[in-house]
């Protein structure tokens, strides 16, 4: 299955509140030519090797190269209005959306998604018996229902998928690509993110 070509929105402008400090700027595995990088980097790193349009939703500077910086449209709209900012400004009709801390993305799978999107608005991968509405794929045909939604103050992603044409991915699937479920692992607390650390050392997750 050939994918077409699609941006990649990453949303980076959460408080980190658990993490107590910015999730973006937390070191992460050296890149592969033994340069320094943050974990934000490291994300970016990796999906720019699949796409040529990266964009960050952030309110701020991050100070990562290889992409875009676009502001919330909505300010104080949560994930769906980052969705929205993201998709909106997106270069390609079709987006894989994620968050800044989730440094286990796989390509082989964000591949896979994108091509089972021909005749969807969206896809979504199913873990646990929950979708995944941060680590699916958007299509610009999203946004009507997605800036409506926002101006009514509905802000459950979910609600998005009503009346859409929805494609789930379930969670056998995707296990071909992930087993471990990896790709979904985000990190919210020191605690994680030291686990992650020593993984990535063990499995040489550095950067593009």
């Amino acid at each position: 299955m050939t994918a077409p070509r699609f941006s990649v929105v990453i949303l980076a402008g959460g408080q980190s509140r658990r993490m107590g400090r910015d999730k973006r700027a937390l070191p992460w595995a050296p890149a592969a030519d033994g340069s320094p990088q943050t974990l934000l980097g490291h994300v970016v790193a990796t999906v720019s090797r699949l796409t040529d349009d990266v964009v960050l939703v952030a309110n701020d500077d991050p100070g990562v190269t290889g992409a875009r910086v676009v502001g919330d449209l909505y300010p104080r709209s949560g994930s769906l209005g980052g969705i929205y900012s993201g998709l909106a400004a997106a270069a390609h009709d079709l987006a894989f959306v994620a968050a800044a801390d989730m440094p286990f993305l796989s390509p082989p799978l964000i591949l896979d998604l994108v091509g089972q999107a021909s005749r969807a608005d969206a896809v979504v991968p199913v873990t646990g018996g929950r979708p995944e509405p941060l680590h699916a794929v958007y299509r610009k045909t999203v946004l009507a229902p997605a800036r409506r939604q926002i101006e009514r103050r509905e802000l459950k992603i979910a609600l998005v998928f009503n009346g859409m044409s929805t494609v789930e991915v379930p969670e056998a699937e995707v296990r071909r690509l992930d087993p471990d479920l990896r790709s979904f692992w985000n990190l919210n607390t020191p605690e994680e993110y030291q686990r992650a650390l020593v993984l990535a050392e063990d499995h040489g997750a550095g950067g593009a």
